[in-house]
């Protein structure tokens, strides 16, 4: 072959860099699809796998009740049952009338949402139907004028439109049963009582046994752990039980619901839903203080901004990569110091309002702190039940 012929073949430099260009150009694309379908799959994986289906029928009922005439009834009934049980306890309460009207009232502002794009009737008195034995809104007339024709077909549609209320979660089993109801009975003293209350039961023995509480909503998990009598601190067990906790919490703020959580080896001495109004994502009780600085887990107010969200789905990552080895206390704390979601604002309640049992079973602190008035007490800081009951009995906190 002629030089000639080995020329014509040559490239031009300026073609040889645009040729090298395209390909680079081709294989930065390649790579940058390559990370987006990475992507992709990591955020569906995680949203289908940190945390699996929890069928334990928390939010059903929630989001039914707010639109229920039935559930108002359920309503009424739970309040007259617990002014009930304050007659028989020999409780006297501030007003009945008042207090009753108040309860009315409560339900019906938060069960009731309001209407996109519909004005609101006038608030009529409840009547019992003749037929039903059910309440109904009187004046038919104006209800007719004031309500959308397809209210009634498909209410369900108006959930979405208002912010659901705060619910008070709590987690047992048998071993917890007798400080579950100690718990219960102190909420029913307080003039002013959450209404909205659910109990995830641990085992089938705990679910029934609270049936005796018609103003507490009881759920099944879709695993039931089986009943253990030497439920101990930090015991593989204790693990288990308490590292359910999270997933319980995340389903709850993932419908919205701001949550307030709460051991039950507790007693609510006042009403703690006004210590959390200010601008925090993450209410939480001190149980160590500084330096060595423990929260704890066991009663904290998680509001549902997205920030909390954020946080309770990586508090469980964390602990399923753990293996659940770590109490979910514990991890708690090291993403709290580690700042895990820089924007989660978060307040350490006032220990004199909200004490632990580090502290206040402690007869020196007591000497020295005669003017605290506690809104919640945890009987903390000791390992066994007979030992717990025993000091909540010596200082008059066991109500059953």
């Amino acid at each position: 072959m002629s030089s000639t012929s080995f020329a014509t073949m040559r490239l031009s430099p300026m073609m040889f860099l645009k040729r090298l260009f395209l390909i680079l150009v081709f294989l930065g694309l390649c790579y940058c699809v390559q990370q987006i379908g990475l992507s992709v799959i990591s955020v569906w994986h995680g949203s289908h796998q940190d945390h699996p289906q929890l069928q334990h029928n928390i939010i059903p009922f929630i989001d039914q009740v707010d639109i229920s005439i039935e559930s108002r009834r359920v309503a009424d009934n739970a309040i007259q049952h617990v002014n009930q049980h304050d007659a028989k306890a020999g409780i006297p309460p501030e007003d009945e009338g008042k207090e009753q009207q108040r309860g009315h009232q409560q339900v019906q502002k938060e069960q009731k949402p309001k209407l996109v794009q519909q004005p609101q009737p006038q608030e009529q008195k409840r009547q019992p139907d003749a037929d039903s034995g059910k309440p109904k809104v009187g004046n038919s007339s104006v209800n007719n004028k004031n309500k959308n024709p397809n209210q009634n077909k498909n209410p369900v549609q108006t959930v979405s439109k208002v912010k659901p209320y705060p619910v008070v979660l709590a987690t047992t089993n048998s071993v917890f049963l007798d400080f579950t109801r100690n718990w219960l009975e102190s909420i029913r003293r307080l003039k002013s009582r959450p209404k909205n209350i659910t109990i995830v039961t641990e085992d089938e023995a705990t679910y029934e046994a609270l049936l005796e509480y018609p103003e507490v909503h009881r759920v099944k998990p879709a695993f039931m752990l089986p009943p253990n009598k030497t439920l101990v601190f930090d015991t593989p067990e204790y693990k288990a039980f308490v590292n359910k906790r999270p997933k319980y919490i995340l389903d709850l703020l993932e419908h919205n619901h701001d949550v307030m959580f709460s051991d039950v080896d507790t007693v609510w001495l006042d009403d703690p839903f006004p210590y959390f109004t200010s601008d925090f994502d993450l209410f939480i009780q001190e149980d160590q203080p500084r330096p060595k600085l423990v929260l704890c887990a066991g009663f904290a107010y998680f509001r549902s901004s997205d920030s909390t969200k954020d946080f309770v789905r990586q508090w469980i990552r964390r602990l399923e990569l753990n293996n659940h080895k770590k109490p979910d206390q514990m991890v708690l704390n090291i993403m709290l110091r580690e700042k895990a979601i820089k924007r989660l604002k978060y307040n350490i309640l006032d220990t004199n309002k909200f004490v632990s049992g580090r502290f206040y079973f402690d007869e020196e602190w007591r000497k020295n702190n005669t003017d605290v008035k506690p809104v919640f007490l945890h009987n903390n800081w000791i390992v066994g039940h007979d030992i717990k009951v025993e000091r909540f009995k010596k200082l008059g906190y066991w109500y059953i």
